[in-house]
């Protein structure tokens, strides 16, 4: 059995969602991050980042990074169809998309939210701050925009774990002032997710 360690609202939610589309059996354990868990020894063994989240698998490998975690889990349940074969043209642009929310929007998301870790100034964490908005609604754009173009899902017609894990960036809405209604295609996208049985049982923990 898989156990996912997560916190709620974290990075954790889109690994929890594709868990619960692919219908496997998953034991969920809360990392208390409040009380600094995820800093502790035991954590630390499974992510020596200290980060959330972390998975284990049932042969007791752990591995961290929710994209990974994703991308992982959707390659070792094809059944379930959250992930485009190798031998598929489609596998290009679901990889595409994947790597840039978790490397370029992501990170972005995170200088806002940790802006004090990204200077040593004491007056620099405005400026890091602003920074960060501007690069988090430059690539929400971008993102509406292949949407508008070719949506309502990420591959068109063809729902994925990279929609899963744009939803769950969607949510982290301080760093975007507005999202849904400056990016329309965001949130149309977001309420297709949000919808699906699966994410709904995700939600009540998150």
């Amino acid at each position: 059995m898989y156990t996912l360690h997560y916190s709620p609202g974290a990075a954790s939610m889109a690994p929890q969602a594709v868990l619960e589309e692919i219908g496997t059996q998953f034991r969920l354990q809360k990392v208390d991050t409040a009380n600094g868990e995820h800093q502790q020894a035991a954590y630390l063994k499974l992510n020596p980042a200290g980060k959330i989240p972390a998975l284990t698998l049932p042969d007791g490998t752990a591995m961290a990074e929710s994209a990974g975690i994703c991308i992982f889990l959707a390659d070792r349940h094809p059944e379930a169809g959250l992930a485009p074969a190798a031998t598929d043209p489609a596998r290009v642009p679901y990889l595409q998309w994947f790597m840039h929310l978790t490397n370029t929007l992501q990170p972005a998301d995170l200088r806002f939210y940790y802006a004090d870790r990204y200077t040593t100034e004491e007056t620099g964490v405005a400026g890091v701050r602003a920074s960060a908005i501007a690069e988090v609604a430059d690539t929400w754009g971008r993102v509406d925009r292949h949407l508008a173009q070719k949506g309502p899902y990420l591959l068109g017609e063809r729902f994925s774990a990279a929609d899963i894990f744009c939803f769950m960036l969607s949510t982290w809405q301080d760093s975007c002032p507005d999202l849904n209604s400056r990016f329309p295609h965001i949130k149309k996208l977001a309420d297709l997710v949000a919808a699906r049985p699966a994410v709904q049982r995700m939600l009540k923990t998150n």
